[in-house]
């Protein structure tokens, strides 16, 4: 059963020359010979060339295979993209376990793609939570200082993985009076480059989860492809909208309110270990409280985080004056 879709994963970046291979390889297997004299303008290039061709140009991507006769052949669907989601107690001191120093929306209602991934039990799934403190708010003119990644299993924090970034441009003096990151604490870090394997150590394998997950995923997305030239894939799981599903009542749901309310307290606000770390408590207390409202799956989910349709508004009829469309005085 591959549930990489549903799970954090990378794959190689489309080019020009894979999405003409693509197109190509949708009207049957073809001969390397005549699959890379199309794609590559060579036509009778020899063999042991368009071998040698096809081998790098596809090298890592799942979706271009060999028949049993040797063709090429194009799978689709196999890089679908997915949806994107979006009393106090007195919580203990604990040392977690630190990883080392760094050295496609989903088609809902369709059964087809309900098929291609099935439905888990929440309590078997791995998660892990973001939180990036940037130079701002658009990639790529604004790059990451800080990534934090905490993975969540069995009900409990297992990891947390945490470093400044040198973002190679100055940081706004507004945005350091926030985080309170400035250039002299990152222009010594490890680049975004020299952290993207470690990254991806934290990251695969698990649920995306970050409080405005949108944001934290665009930043972390595009420094991965920068870096390492593949592209993220995965579910990606938003603490704000799954606090509005099981939590309706509460007014606000920013993270010092959602922290506020399950008490828990966040050392370290606006610096990605306190916030990703106060985030994966309140993740482990609201899928806890969904698993109360019935939420076994993660289909079970999805359907809470929709919630109800809203309800159609009333036609507003004006008050100025109508023309006079048919006889009323009969």
């Amino acid at each position: 059963m591959d549930l990489s879709r549903r799970e954090v994963h990378r794959k190689p970046e489309s080019t020009l020359l894979t999405d003409r291979a693509a197109k190509f390889l949708e009207n049957g297997p073809a001969d390397v010979v005549d699959l890379i004299g199309h794609i590559c303008n060579l036509p009778a290039a020899p063999r042991i060339v368009a071998e040698h061709m096809a081998e790098a140009m596809f090298a890592g991507r799942t979706e271009f295979r060999r028949d049993d006769s040797g063709k090429w052949l194009f799978v689709s669907g196999t890089t679908a993209s997915v949806s994107a989601f979006e009393a106090r107690v007195e919580m203990p001191s604990v040392e977690y376990p630190r990883i080392g120093r760094p050295s496609e929306r989903r088609k809902r209602g369709g059964s087809k793609a309900k098929s291609e991934i099935p439905s888990q039990p929440l309590k078997s799934m791995s998660w892990v939570v973001v939180d990036v403190e940037t130079t701002g708010g658009s990639p790529p003119s604004d790059r990451i200082t800080e990534i934090a990644a905490v993975v969540v299993r069995d009900g409990r924090i297992a990891e947390v993985f945490e470093t400044l970034v040198n973002p190679m441009r100055p940081i706004p003096s507004f945005v350091s009076k926030i985080t309170n990151i400035t250039w002299d604490m990152v222009k010594n870090a490890p680049t975004f480059d020299r952290v993207a394997e470690d990254v991806m150590k934290a990251l695969e394998g698990n649920v995306f989860v970050a409080h405005n997950a949108a944001f934290d995923w665009k930043f972390v997305s595009h420094e991965v492809t920068r870096a390492t030239g593949s592209t993220l894939f995965g579910q990606r799981l938003c603490t704000v909208k799954l606090a509005r599903g099981v939590l309706p009542g509460l007014p606000r749901r920013s993270l010092d309110h959602l922290a506020n309310h399950y008490g828990v307290e966040i050392n370290g606000r606006h610096r990605a270990g306190g916030d990703a770390i106060a985030t994966a408590h309140c993740l482990i207390r609201l899928l806890r409280d969904a698993e109360d409202r019935g939420c076994a799956t993660w289909d079970d989910l999805e359907v809470l985080l929709r919630g109800r349709p809203p309800k159609k508004k009333k036609r507003r009829y004006s008050a100025l004056p109508s023309p006079v469309t048919r006889d009323t005085t009969a």
